[in-house]
């Protein structure tokens, strides 16, 4: 296995390689304006890479990041100008104010979506120009904020384009190197799983609003560092250099780039920094060719440059590539059509909860529930308007049993799940997981106790490798903290190792560790579902919800994942499924309740059910 070299990211070669190019290429250059632009480049882009965070990682647009740079630069050049305080203390200072501000900006806002969310941070940039313009006294107005002193590194004094490029192009890589630790963990898994799918996120115990704020957070801190080191650069600021059109100018970057690509976001920034200089000359045309050149990549690159290059590259590669075949069952199912759980993942009630225990801290209670009962629903109504979805609805789950949830459609089977899952707020009812409520927990505090969650379509990540979607069933078990994953300190790799380890076992559980590698969205819809199945899994459940387990899946593969939910009923997991599939149900289910209009018409065995005359009129009909 290779050694993780401390603090750098795992593609770590390719971030030495820019650091060795980056440090030759002034003596290559030998050319103040050169490097006066390539400081440009660098400044924009420490703003570009924490933006690149928000938007490509996390999915929130911001128009308002040259607010915060300009707080970056303006209250750094107070405190060290006016109140005459250390360099370092003025950027403390600084960094602290702006992480203050971003934090209590986005507690309201980051609950807002698309459009409004762009409109809210774009009116907070409108403001702070404002207060830029008006506060005088300490701004200095419109007129702009005069001799602000250079930085200093002791004896060395950055007073000179050459001596600054070094300090910020290191300052940009470390930067960089820390933000593709965040991107390479399991907050920045969280983070692609928020994006591409929140809802799902939370069921496997990610925060997502907190997620939100902490990244929102991050990304203003980068752009306040970036505005310290632009006011003690040129030693001069206004509020011009800070108002709408430099947000909508560091969002566009990103967009060329390449939304979520941080090699991107940097390719990004230099083109649309570099671009506008080299065409000045062409005097009235420049503007004409800066705007096709930007709508050909838009037209052409949708995706962005980064992004569009490696899909290229992918293509070639293909085509000298033999072709690779894709089975419908997985690795070792396709030959005995079973799967088998080994006896070492049979100890603790589901797999590898064992290992995973000893890296937990922040489960709300670790004992398990006492008696039988694992789910206790009693009494839970919900209505829609005028719509009754749900009314007065109990039922419970014991330790080791399969109860089945059956209905015509439109009978509140879903959303009962969404109700158990803390996805939806029912009007009356309790819910007890063993002697503990969930009614009134978020959706990850619910996972976080135990309760795992299969969808009618595979959630999975198609952006995400096989693994990668494992992994984020571990994400409650995790403690490194943000600190932590940026400086990939040991504790944190260790962590990484043994979840990475454990979600390897999982995956051979369902003979698809050959396919750990792959882009989920390779697989087959029995892999998809085993693989939606394993990550519940992850979380070390003693409930699993399954929401049409074997929708669109052949007989033989109903089969097969019917003898697999068997094998976790027999580990001591309490399993409610909602399934259409009456075989399915009747071969599998040791209690089946029946739903019909939002109500519970009936509860009983099989056998009893399939004899029910009120289930006969309503849902099985002359089939059964």
């Amino acid at each position: 296995m290779a050694r993780f070299v401390p603090f750098l990211p795992k593609d770590w070669t390719w971030l030495l390689g820019l650091s060795v190019l980056l440090a030759v290429l002034p003596f290559i250059l030998n050319n103040d304006y050169l490097l006066l632009l390539f400081n440009v480049v660098a400044l924009n882009a420490i703003v570009v890479l924490g933006l690149n965070v928000l938007i490509g990682a996390a999915g929130q647009i911001s128009l308002g990041h040259a607010a915060f740079y300009g707080m970056g630069a303006y209250l750094s050049a107070i405190a060290s100008t006016t109140w005459h305080w250390p360099l370092a203390l003025a950027l403390i200072f600084a960094v602290i104010a702006v992480a203050l501000t971003s934090f209590l900006l986005a507690i309201p806002t980051l609950r807002l979506e698309g459009h409004y969310l762009v409109m809210a941070t774009l009116g907070f940039n409108i403001i702070v120009t404002i207060l830029m313009n008006q506060l005088e006294p300490f701004t200095g107005g419109p007129s702009g904020f005069p001799g602000i002193p250079a930085i200093s590194l002791g004896a060395w004094e950055l007073n000179s384009d050459r001596r600054f490029y070094f300090f910020v192009w290191g300052l940009l890589v470390i930067l960089l190197a820390a933000t593709l630790n965040l991107n390479g963990s399991r907050m920045g898994r969280a983070l692609q799983a928020i994006h591409e799918r929140d809802v799902t996120a939370q069921t496997l115990g990610i925060p997502i609003h907190r997620y939100k704020v902490m990244v929102f957070v991050l990304s203003a801190i980068y752009a306040a560092i970036a505005g310290f080191c632009y006011a003690h650069y040129v030693s001069f600021i206004s509020p011009k250099s800070f108002d709408i059109f430099y947000s909508v100018q560091v969002v566009t970057m990103v967009v060329v780039g390449g939304m979520g690509s941080l090699w991107g976001g940097l390719a990004g920034t230099a083109l649309l920094t570099c671009l506008p200089e080299m065409l000045h000359r062409l005097e009235d045309l420049h503007v004409l060719l800066y705007g096709l050149i930007l709508v050909s990549v838009l037209v052409y690159c949708p995706q962005g440059l980064m992004p569009a290059v490696f899909s290229w590259l992918a293509v070639f590669h293909r085509r000298g590539a033999a072709t690779r075949e894709v089975v419908g069952l997985p690795d070792q199912a396709a030959s005995n059509a079973r799967l088998e759980i080994p006896r070492r993942f049979q100890t603790q009630g589901c797999p590898t909860k064992l290992d995973a225990r000893q890296l937990c801290r922040n489960r709300i209670d670790e004992t398990p529930p006492t008696g039988d009962t694992i789910l206790d629903l009693n009494g839970v109504s919900l209505a829609f308007g005028g719509l009754q979805a749900l009314q007065e609805v109990s039922l419970e789950v014991r330790r080791q049993e399969v109860v089945a949830l059956i209905g015509p459609n439109g009978a509140g089977k879903t959303t009962l799940l969404n109700i158990i899952s803390g996805l939806l707020k029912p009007q009356s009812g309790s819910i007890h997981l063993g002697e503990r409520p969930l009614l009134g927990l978020p959706p990850h505090r619910v996972a976080a106790r135990g309760v795992g969650r299969t969808f009618q379509t595979a959630q999975i990540y198609r952006k995400l490798t096989v693994l990668e979607n494992v992994l984020l069933g571990y994400h409650s078990w995790g403690l490194s903290g943000l600190t932590a994953t940026l400086l990939h300190i040991p504790s944190e790799r260790s962590e990484e190792r043994q979840h990475r380890q454990a979600a390897l076992e999982l995956l051979g559980v369902v003979g698809m560790r050959s396919k750990a590698e792959w882009s989920a969205q390779q697989l087959s819809l029995l892999e998809q579902k085993l693989l939606e199945l394993v990550r519940a899994l992850a979380l070390a459940p003693r409930l699993v919800l399954l929401d049409e387990p074997v929708g669109g899946l052949n007989p033989r593969e109903s089969k097969l994942l019917m003898e697999f939910i068997g094998q976790l009923r027999e580990l001591g997991v309490g399993i409610l499924v909602v399934e259409h599939d009456m075989d399915f149900v009747m071969q599998l289910a040791d209690r089946v309740v029946v739903l019909n209009h939002g109500a519970r018409i009936a509860n009983g065995t099989p056998r009893q059910i399939q004899r029910n005359p009120a289930v006969i009129a309503a849902y099985l009909g002359r089939r059964m």
